[in-house]
């Protein structure tokens, strides 16, 4: 099972469940832990150092995808007797939160997928792949350098480029292997997402110097209804570490008026 770490709030029943993306950990939250566990239970997972391990009378295929990982995230809330809970994700993985939405959309209440990938162009494609060849023959803390300032170049990502490279000693190589594998493993259900659309409600946000993906999510929100963008200025892939403040506030009250459009519909 994956790690986690559950903030109990004796003044609410609503959980807020926080998942993280490729070559990060627990840790790109804690900006948000402090600020939302005011206001909710908390439960923020954590991948690192989890997925690689053996899981008998399992195909390794199996364990490198969103479906087994989601799976375990549903796993956690039943240990946890969590009914429902609010899901708040970065970068990959919001598609770990877009597999629940499908396998098991009772269990998610309010989503915010932050940085959201929804496809890779080019250029990131050929990075993949020779990242994924470089890793055998150049040393990982230099691959990881490349992929950080690769993500975050903008001056305005100073603070999110300081975040990953000050972490990177708790981020294992295997890790960033693994989720490379699990990038490439899983390109067609991207695709498959952006195929189908959304039946539920989704905010996506993202900073307005996301360069590499926020062109995709612009793109497919205007595709959906089901879907809300908002963006954020001076800011990058990682909005949530630029602006923590002004990030908190939006998802809070995007979270507060699902709640307040639900308990409408119970009266």
């Amino acid at each position: 099972m994956l790690t986690y770490t559950a903030f109990r709030n004796d003044t609410t029943t609503q959980w807020l469940t926080l998942v993280h993306g490729a070559s990060a950990n627990s840790l790109i939250w804690k900006y948000q832990i402090d600020f939302f566990k005011k206001y909710y239970n908390l439960l923020v997972l954590d991948f690192t150092g989890a997925l690689h391990e053996a899981h008998h009378g399992m195909q390794e295929e199996e364990i490198y995808s969103f479906e087994y990982v989601a799976n375990e995230v549903l796993n956690i809330l039943k240990t946890e007797r969590i009914e429902s809970s609010h899901f708040v994700g970065t970068s990959m993985g919001n598609l770990v939160i877009r597999q629940i939405m499908e396998t098991a959309p009772s269990k998610a209440n309010a989503v915010v997928m932050t940085s959201a990938i929804l496809n890779f162009n080019f250029g990131i494609t050929i990075l993949l792949y020779m990242l994924l060849v470089a890793e055998k023959i150049i040393p990982y803390s230099i691959l990881y350098t490349i992929s950080v300032m690769f993500c975050f170049p903008m001056p305005c990502n100073r603070p999110s480029r300081k975040h990953f490279l000050e972490n990177s000693n708790v981020f294992s190589k295997d890790m960033y292997k693994l989720w490379l594998k699990i990038a490439k493993e899983n390109f067609a259900l991207m695709h498959f997402y952006n195929l189908v659309g959304l039946r539920e409600k989704v905010l996506f946000i993202n900073g307005n110097q996301d360069y590499l993906f926020l062109p995709f999510v612009k793109k497919f929100v205007q595709a959906n209804k089901a879907a809300e963008l908002k963006i954020i200025q001076k800011s990058g892939h990682g909005v949530n570490i630029d602006k923590k403040d002004i990030y908190n506030k939006e998802v809070l009250s995007y979270l507060r008026s699902v709640e307040t459009q639900i308990r409408g519909q119970l009266t």
